[in-house]
């Protein structure tokens, strides 16, 4: 297919080459996949060109409509029957009304990619939609990643990449050899490729960007594999796009929270071709010496490196953290980000019809350099956060705003489950659960939890930093601190 928008020479980084514990995929250049062809002018000697009026964010025409909404970008194509080409993301029938599979027959996604012929557009659509070319951290970059995470959320990231990106990516000019395609094998192959590929070459000053097919803990393993490692002075910060594929999607919906999109893939894809690339504010989560990284459902342990992990979403102990432990598993996964309501049911009201635990810490919050220590011993939920949403509709810190370089602390007693159900469905009203008589809700530059839990089992001392579980040896702690301004590793793009 030949390209229509030029595209500059792209250098490789030779290493590649070597990477064992991760697919190199080479995009096959296959044409242009539509899964849905809308030709309003199927025969222009013929048939007169449809009628196409926009008018309160619609396109509509004599056979059909497409919501602006929907739409991802508008390409001319000279030469052909038809003028204008224009791609959009078809909306998913709710739960309720779709069709269960039956056997033989395809699987069906909760994306699917429609392209609309047409001869004449109004100019009023042209100019929202029509493609304008891709932005500079596409066309400047000397290396070009698309990391396709195949462990996040539901699996969606092979079928997202096969169905929407690739054929996309070719119709506006992106072609097969002028990016490198990273699938991953296991849980360790985002690290690889950030510390064999990415941190030499940001090093050298190379500049860089990941398209990103992923969760949140593909962001998370990007930016810690940088910051274990020395940066030079020539450092440049590699660029992320997140095509959000995974469960919460909690950075992803933070940073377009103001979106009117209602479909997260095609909010993502209008941030691919016309987001901006900004520096991602982090935190450093350090852990005293015996606190060990649980992986594998938690059936595998780890040190460490320097004992800390870097964070940009959360970093908590008590209920968040254990419902996201306990789900972490193939079995809860299936369910998407309904995972985390089921573990939080059983952890609000035990199948042994005792109280929700009581987590039992020394919780100090750094104000302006002071330290103050909690005079409540019990908790039921402490979250310190860099984002508003945990998951689309969970509003967990409603004051936080995209970028903000500050930490806020959410945090309850340990209370029954049907007042912790209260404030969780609170939360779920645009966070009107921190306007609650019982909930903490504090901006600050730091948290110290102090663990008093007793005994060799660290259930109830587990803690999470942005989906990774830590477990904390008795009378551990753990430190979490944001890192000033220059401390960040990554750029990553939002429309924010």
């Amino acid at each position: 297919m030949a390209s229509r928008f030029p595209c500059p020479r792209f250098y490789w980084y030779p290493r590649v080459d070597e990477m064992a514990i991760m697919d190199m995929l080479s995009a096959d250049g296959h044409a242009l996949k539509i899964m849905r062809n809308d030709a309003s002018t199927a025969d222009p000697d013929h048939e007169a060109p449809a009628n196409f009026n926009y008018e309160n964010g619609i396109l509509s025409w004599e056979k059909g409509e497409i919501k602006g909404e929907d739409i991802v970008t508008v390409i001319p194509t000279l030469g052909r029957a038809a003028e204008y080409t224009i791609f959009s993301i078809e909306p998913s029938p709710p739960p309720s009304e779709a069709l269960p599979e039956s056997a033989g027959e395809e699987k069906q996604y909760p994306f699917k990619l429609r392209t609309t012929n047409a001869l004449i557009l109004p100019d009023a659509f042209l100019s929202a939609f029509l493609f304008s070319g891709w932005p500079a951290y596409m066309t400047d970059a000397q290396n070009v990643y698309v990391l396709i995470s195949t462990l996040s959320g539901t699996g969606l990231a092979v079928p997202f990449w096969e169905e929407i990106l690739h054929p996309l990516l070719l119709s506006l000019g992106f072609e097969d050899g002028t990016y490198s395609v990273v699938k991953t094998r296991n849980a360790e192959s985002v690290r690889e490729l950030t510390k064999v590929n990415l941190m030499v070459a940001a090093n050298e000053g190379r500049k860089q960007t990941v398209v990103m097919l992923s969760g949140d803990g593909g962001i998370v393993d990007t930016i810690n594999a940088l910051g274990e490692s020395e940066r030079s002075s020539k450092y440049v910060k590699p660029t992320v796009v997140q095509l959000p594929l995974g469960t919460g999607n909690a950075l992803f919906h933070s940073l377009h929270a103001s979106s009117p999109r209602p479909s997260i893939y095609t909010q993502a894809l209008q941030t691919l071709l016309r987001g901006t690339p900004r520096p991602l504010p982090i935190f450093r989560a350090s852990f005293s010496p015996g606190a060990r990284l649980l992986t594998n459902e938690g059936q595998t342990t780890s040190p460490l490196p320097k004992n800390a992990l870097l964070g940009a979403v959360v970093a908590s102990h008590g209920l968040h953290s254990t419902l996201v432990a306990d789900s972490d598993t193939l079995e809860y996964r299936k369910y998407g980000d309904k995972r985390f309501g089921m573990a939080a049911q059983n952890l609000m009201f035990p199948p042994d019809g005792s109280a929700p635990h009581a987590y039992k810490a020394r919780i100090t919050l750094i104000k302006k350099g002071e330290e103050e220590v909690m005079e409540r011993k019990e908790h039921g939920y402490v979250l310190a956060a860099m984002v508003s949403h945990l998951e689309r509709t969970f509003t967990v810190s409603p004051k936080s705003r995209p970028f903000e370089r500050v930490l806020r602390v959410v945090h309850f007693g340990a209370l029954d489950g049907e007042t912790v159900g209260a404030i969780m469905g609170a939360a779920y009203q645009g966070g009107e659960h921190v306007k609650r008589a019982d909930v903490g809700y504090e901006a600050v530059a730091g948290m110290r939890v102090t663990f008093e839990e007793e005994g060799e089992d660290s259930t109830w001392r587990r803690c999470c930093v942005d989906g990774s579980i830590v477990a904390v040896e008795e009378g551990g702690w753990m430190d979490v601190r944001l890192l000033e301004e220059g401390g960040e590793v990554i750029d990553i793009v939002a429309n924010a």
